[in-house]
């Protein structure tokens, strides 16, 4: 595993770029192996990202821009974020709000570096499955107007029950209605989920937070959510739009998830950025088992809670979820000090 290390966090985003771009190139000349042999996570740590009241957007843009720059292998941002989003994508950043949420200061942050990729605010929609869940979650709704779009799935009208399909789509064990966010309003996607475990599925992360894109997945729980979360996003409404997941680590909950339990968050502040879910989950969920180790909590699978749908989603070439096949790129402090 790679690693880049920086000892100081640049805040301003022309200095961010700079130095990312210097780490870039110094990377491409000390790695040999061929550029697709492994999926690359970029993992980028500062504690101004480990703000418990929320990291400042203007941060999170910074450390967003740097972590592109290194996950792109591109010497400029705007080369950098057009490697997955075009100005004519309509981008839906789907957030997890239930109990831990994906703060707010993230999904601003990451609105304003897709302005690199020349997208419209007004093309850019934040959502889950509710209105009254992002609310809770701190967002503020937006469903017409000037500036980027939030609201939820049950915030559409019109055809569709509940802001779903009307046709069941099937994929593996699988039976759902996908919301018309996905299959109708946007051409390209970003998982923006939070870290923590869960308490059937061992982590939910970048895949299974698709499961509040699907009207049932009450339905889906058994045996750890395997394979049912490989299932719902090896479907071509997801599979066909994903371009990127960028992970919030800021304040992550290492048990007693999915709700929010502040006694067991810590401020990792962190950001993770892959183009490949299956390996940013894998190099989430070895966050998460180093800190329960570190604070004296047994392994998942010892909890009966083992993260079995990363193999049944490897299994569905959805991405790699072996550490041997993930290439880890650390800015800041080092990925591994979980404290």
């Amino acid at each position: 595993m790679k690693r880049l290390m920086r000892r100081e966090f640049l805040s301003e985003t022309g200095q961010a770029v700079a130095a990312a771009a210097v780490a870039v190139a110094a990377l491409s000349t000390e790695d040999t192996r061929p550029a697709l042999a492994k999926s690359r996570v970029v993992v980028v740590r500062h504690p101004a990202l480990a703000d418990a009241a929320g990291p400042d957007p203007r941060a999170v843009r910074g450390a967003l821009d740097q972590a592109a720059l290194a996950l792109s292998g591109e010497s400029d941002l705007d080369g950098a974020w057009a490697r997955w989003f075009k100005p004519q994508d309509r981008v839906a950043m789907k957030v997890n709000c239930l109990g831990l949420a994906t703060h707010p200061a993230v999904v601003a942050g990451l609105a304003q570096s897709l302005g690199a990729a020349e997208i419209a605010p007004e093309r850019t929609i934040v959502w889950d499955r509710s209105d009254h869940e992002l609310v809770r979650a701190g967002y503020t709704l937006r469903k017409r107007g000037s500036g980027m779009r939030c609201y939820g799935t049950d915030g559409l009208g019109g055809s569709g029950p509940g802001g779903y399909d009307t046709e069941l789509a099937t994929s593996g064990a699988i039976g759902s209605l996908y919301s018309r966010i996905i299959t109708e309003r946007c051409d390209a996607l970003v998982s923006v989920p939070v870290l923590k475990d869960h308490n059937l599925a061992g982590l939910t992360c970048a895949l299974k937070n698709f499961f509040g894109a699907i009207h049932n997945p009450n339905k889906y729980h058994d045996n750890g959510c395997t394979p049912f979360v490989a299932d719902v996003c090896a479907h071509e409404h997801i599979r066909n739009r994903l371009r990127l997941a960028v992970c919030d680590a800021t304040q992550p909950q290492y048990n007693g998830g999915p709700p929010r339990r502040q006694r067991w968050q810590w401020p990792y502040g962190g950001l993770i950025l892959s183009t490949d879910v299956v390996a940013l989950d894998r190099v989430a969920l070895e966050i998460l088992e180093r800190k329960r180790a570190v604070v004296g909590l047994r392994p998942l699978a010892a909890e009966q809670r083992p993260v079995r749908y990363l193999e049944s989603a490897a299994a569905r070439n959805l991405g790699k979820a072996d550490l041997a096949d993930i290439e880890i790129i650390s800015i800041g402090t080092d990925w591994l000090d979980v404290g």
